[in-house]
């Protein structure tokens, strides 16, 4: 799942629409759905305000084996 997608899942769980979003991080609705559909992309500031915004946590593990390793 991209960031994209998380940020949309945990919107629709609060029922947060992008408006509210936009007036939460301080971004116009325009740049939110730009960023929402891909067509802008997300840097450590946006995804530090959507994450506080939103009452979300980013965890980076190792990936799982696929077993083709060398």
């Amino acid at each position: 799942m991209n960031f994209g997608s998380a940020v949309k899942k945990r919107m629709a769980e609060l029922g947060v629409k992008v408006p509210e979003l936009a007036r939460e991080t301080g971004y116009t609705a325009r740049y939110i759905y730009e960023l929402l559909s891909g067509e802008a992309r997300w840097n450590e500031t946006t995804i530090n305000k959507a994450c506080k915004a939103l009452d979300m946590t980013i965890e980076v593990k190792p990936l799982e084996p696929t077993g083709t390793e060398a």
